[in-house]
């Protein structure tokens, strides 16, 4: 463990249940002297993982949209955000694999409000040092952490033997960063009005539309108007539930927004073996800029799928995602 860096470690498992389900989290203080690309320095400077299966297991780091975090499977307590790709005998298999998830930076009450991915990504290398993690088998990422997996890949190429990528590109598509700036400026609007949640909300509906498609809103929600006008549409209801429920700071809100669209890395650095994966019908992440990313880099290949769901297809479909990522992660 280097000098520099101090890591806590604590059991995240709940009693008795040790072995391939078990968990542990390790919270790591990064060093005194870590500064953000925009020269900023961090007023609460950790990081968390959690760490899946075996000590003696190989170590493959996984990490998703910004909602995420380290709960990556379950355990703990905790239902994994990608439970079904993440498990003993998996694609991305607990039993044999020590699997590391983490939580974004900024952390709750932070001042700092410019975070790159490449933050992220020296942040992670920081705590894996912490963790006596030199080598990772893989590094596999979807959305927002597929863009830091990128910047993990491009940062760190020593470090990792693979690289695994769904819906993410080597810089953000300029309609995406267009809704983004609304989300973030909606998210604003609450803050000086005085109702940071309910501009949270609204942010968090804006988004959702851009998460999914057309084709499943047409499908799962009538047409059938309230009484007057104003009265929410079905859709509309199932929008709301959704912005209201979302758990997260409006000023972390904007500032992984914001990341997403400071995001760039140069492909022709990416040297790991790669694979970028690509949902056809996803209009945040469009097909094309991964293809063309694919193509870009020296050593990768290109994978897509159709799916109804858009951007949230690697949460929504499973079976398509898990047998492109066992079929490329077991390959030798």
């Amino acid at each position: 463990m280097s000098a520099a860096l101090d890591a806590r470690f604590f059991d995240a498992a709940p009693p008795g249940a040790h072995g391939a389900g078990s968990c542990v989290d390790v919270s790591v203080i990064l060093p005194a002297d870590f500064r953000l690309q925009s020269g900023e320095k961090l007023s609460k400077p950790e990081l968390r993982l959690r760490l899946f299966g075996p000590d003696d297991g190989r170590a493959s780091v996984v990490s998703g949209g910004i909602s995420s975090g380290r709960e990556v499977a379950d355990g703990a307590g905790a239902k994994g955000w990608w439970r079904d790709v993440v498990f003993p005998g998996g694609p991305i298999d607990t039993a044999a694999t020590r699997v590391i998830g983490f939580d974004f930076l900024p952390n709750a009450g932070e001042t700092a409000r410019t975070i790159t991915t490449v933050d992220q990504a020296r942040a992670l290398a920081f705590a894996l040092d912490a963790a006596g993690v030199s080598m990772l088998s893989c590094v596999s990422g979807a959305s927002y952490g597929g863009m830091v997996a990128l910047a993990f890949a491009e940062q760190f190429p020593e470090r990792l033997e693979k690289l695994c990528v769904i819906s993410a590109a080597d810089r953000p598509h300029a309609a995406a960063t267009a809704l983004r700036g609304i989300q973030r400026r909606i998210v604003e609007f609450g803050l000086k009005a005085g109702d940071a949640q309910a501009g949270l909300s609204l942010a968090r509906q804006l988004a959702m539309t851009t998460y999914r498609t057309p084709e499943e809103f047409e499908a799962r929600f009538p047409h059938r108007p309230g009484v007057a006008a104003g009265d929410p549409y079905a859709v509309c209801d199932y929008l709301i539930a959704r912005g209201d429920a979302y758990q997260m700071s409006p000023e972390r809100y904007v500032t992984l927004s914001d990341s997403i669209d400071r995001h760039a890395v140069d492909p022709r650095r990416i040297r790991a073996p790669a694979l970028f994966v690509a949902a056809t019908s996803d209009r945040l992440v469009p097909a094309a800029d991964i293809m063309r990313l694919a193509r870009a880099a020296p050593n990768a290949r290109y994978a897509e799928f159709s799916s109804l769901y858009g951007h949230d297809a690697f949460l929504k479909e499973p079976v398509a995602v898990a047998a492109l990522l066992r079929s490329f992660i077991e390959k030798d």
